[in-house]
């Protein structure tokens, strides 16, 4: 049957390019003390933009540009799953056990720790679950959004079966990862949501989708992981004081409790404001916001007041400040895209990150699958990867590569990303069915410059002892100001990029400038002066007495210098050539 005269093809598009275009509108917006180069929500509305990320860990930070409608590992972790269904079939699951979880952790953008640590256990070939008592507590204590956000392939394959066969898939993919309630429960309500979406005929009522997951209660909270692995109802039930049963209905009691006070929102209509209800129950804090039940209820809350501007819909979710942007926008969207077709995406749908495999995966994971491959052991794949990293490492521009999930991919661009003292070699990957990877390797500290640098510093050092216990290290200093975001546009304005940034304070690598918050200004305010070297000063000069700095300007020659606020004063001047 072709895809294209399939009924179902429609929304099968909406949920996983709709899904998609959510995480990519989010993901900006999620760690914004993390991102750098966001603009304001009017005038980032109605278009993806490019940004700039902190990628690698807190200790070893790395700078990374990210495209315009780029996704991050939450749609990566969707097309995995697809992609496990649409090449093994009936043997999904290994495949996504021995394959596609031990290859994300080298392409993954984002993903969370609870997910990373269970990529890992499949990696070593073992259960993620894990033998150690140390290893089962953190499995079973991982109650987040993780695996919820993926399970839409799973829909689709069963789009004309019952929810009791989704169920069943929707647990054994979830616990792949996650172990809590919360976890494996959200996972549920939110394939149990997609999967009355996809079948409700159009147009969708405004609150009906919450009505239909409360009606669904008795499908959704069966305890569906009572026919996992043997090993893992034992495991499970002496992890919880009480047993895993008991976890399970308090859990459902509470998803019972969200929808219902969903439900008295959305009677209020205009009354209530969504960013109202998603603060309310904890999706702004830091704590809860990922929650896998509270992120699945609130996607219901969102799509169900949103069908009839579904823009709209995904716009709050995806900017709202404090929430987990990218993975509640991409849940909201994909249960509009499961519930109106992909048609409302626009422009967002065209050029989000390979548009045309998403729609790809959609249509054929409606058909039957011809030939399915059988899933290697955990030593071929794990040899398979191994192979594919020797080879990346050394492959230059324009190389083809087989990737650990047998596809072929070539070399688009390889390119060395800074921050500070560390580096890392990212290379971008373009697989032959249309997705694009970028794979940041080789991670290090560059602990040495050029000959005269390093002499001029040994020199320096000689003679002096530390004899501190502690060896300290300098990591940078403070610059208060009165108006943080006046002084970060006149810095931006002379081409410093924020290497993080807080409510009240931005970071340019190791120094920080905080906004003093005293209510009076002092009048003999101190002249702290910060010196910065650009390639054309003159330039500089007259950018920023085109944005009003023109205040209190002196210049030298090229040179200039100017006081930005009270507390700050920039001096700017031409950068040397490089000797050479």
């Amino acid at each position: 049957m072709n895809a294209e005269l399939n009924p179902w093809t429609d929304r099968a598009r909406g949920m996983l390019v709709g899904a998609a275009v959510g995480d990519a509108m989010g993901w900006p917006y999620e760690r914004r003390d993390r991102t750098r180069s966001w603009p304001s929500p009017s005038q980032a509305s109605g278009r993806f933009f490019a940004w700039r990320r902190m990628a690698g860990s807190r200790f070893r930070p790395i700078v990374e540009d990210i495209g315009p409608g780029e996704y991050s590992d939450d749609t990566q972790m969707l097309i995995a799953v697809a992609r496990a269904r649409l090449t093994a079939g009936d043997q999904w699951l290994p495949w996504l056990q021995r394959v596609e979880w031990p290859f994300l952790l080298d392409y993954e953008r984002g993903a969370g720790a609870g997910v990373k640590r269970a990529c890992r256990a499949w990696e070593k070939q073992g259960a993620a679950w894990g033998n150690r008592a140390e290893d089962q507590d953190k499995y079973f204590a991982a109650g987040a959004n993780g695996a919820a956000m993926r399970i839409a392939p799973h829909v689709i394959v069963h789009h004309e079966g019952t929810f009791g066969d989704l169920a069943h898939d929707v647990v054994l993919d979830a616990a792949t990862t996650h172990g809590h309630p919360r976890a494996l429960l959200g996972a549920l309500v939110h394939a149990y949501a997609l999967w009355v979406s996809l079948r409700q005929p159009a147009p969708l009522a405004y609150g009906w989708l919450v009505e239909a997951v409360l009606d669904g209660l008795k499908d959704w909270r069966e305890p569906v992981w009572q026919g996992l692995d043997r090993r893992w109802p034992d495991t499970a039930s002496q992890a919880f004081p009480d047993g895993y049963e008991r976890a399970w209905e308090e859990t459902v009691r509470e998803v019972e409790e969200l929808l219902g006070s969903a439900r008295a929102s959305l009677e209020n209509g205009a009354l209530s404001a969504p960013s109202a209800f998603l603060e309310k129950h904890g999706l702004t804090r830091a704590k809860t916001r990922g929650s896998g039940t509270l992120c699945a209820v609130a996607a219901v809350y969102l799509a169900a007041r949103s069908a009839s501007s579904p823009e709209r819909g995904v716009g709050v979710p995806a900017r709202q400040e404090g929430a987990d942007t990218d993975t509640l926008a991409s849940m909201t969207a994909g249960l509009l895209g499961a519930g109106l077709g992909h048609e409302w995406l626009g422009a967002y749908g065209r050029s989000v990150q390979d548009a045309p495999l998403l729609n790809a995966l959609a249509e054929n994971l409606l058909l039957p699958l011809p030939e399915p491959l059988t899933p290697p052991s955990s030593d071929e794949a794990c040899e398979a990867r191994s192979r594919f990293l020797d080879e990346l490492d050394a492959a230059d521009t324009g190389a083809g590569l087989l990737l650990p999930d047998s596809r072929e991919a070539r070399v688009v661009s390889r390119g060395m990303l800074m921050a500070g003292n560390w580096s890392a070699c990212r290379t971008h990957l373009a697989t032959r069915d249309g997705q694009n990877l970028f794979l940041i390797r080789g991670v290090r500290r560059v602990e040495t410059g050029d000959d005269v640098h390093d002499a001029a510093r040994a020199d320096a050092s000689v003679g002096i002892e530390n004899r501190s216990p502690v060896q300290p290290r300098l990591q940078g200093a403070y610059l208060p100001v009165t108006d943080i975001g006046r002084v970060n546009e006149a810095l931006t304005a002379l081409g410093m990029t924020t290497s993080r940034r807080g409510k009240d304070w931005v970071s340019y690598e190791n120094l920080v400038i905080r906004q003093w918050y005293r209510k009076e200004r002092a009048t003999n305010a101190p002249g702290v002066q910060l010196r910065v070297a650009v390639t054309d000063a003159l330039a500089a000069w007259k950018r920023l007495r085109g944005m009003g700095f023109d205040g209190a300007v002196q210049r030298d020659g090229d040179a200039f210098w100017l006081r930005i606020d009270p507390y700050l004063i920039v001096s700017v001047n031409n950068a040397e050539p490089p000797v050479g």
